[in-house]
C-alpha cells in the first residue's frame, strides 16, 4: 500500500486579502486617466480598491490623501 500524507486530504482553504483605502481629507471630485469623473470623497470614508483605477490611488497615496489598509477574508 503506498504512503500517503493525511495533508493531501485535508483542503486549506486560502484567504483572500482586500484592500481598502482610508481617506484622510475631503477631496470633491477627482478626475481619472480616462476622463471620468469620481467623487466626492469625505474624511473617514473607507473605499474599496475597486472603485477607482490604480493610477489615482497611487496619487493620492503620493499626495497623503488615502492610506491603505490590508484585509483578510
Amino acid at each position: 500500500m503506498p504512503q500517503t500524507s493525511i495533508l493531501s486530504f485535508v483542503k486549506v482553504k486560502k484567504k483572500k486579502k482586500a484592500t481598502v483605502y482610508l481617506f484622510l481629507m475631503d477631496i470633491p471630485e477627482i478626475m481619472g486617466p480616462n476622463l471620468e469623473r469620481y467623487g466626492p470623497f469625505r474624511k473617514g470614508d473607507l473605499v474599496s480598491e475597486g472603485a477607482l483605477p490604480n493610477e489615482l490611488w497611487n496619487v493620492l497615496m503620493r499626495r497623503g490623501a488615502v492610506r491603505p489598509y490590508f484585509m483578510e477574508l
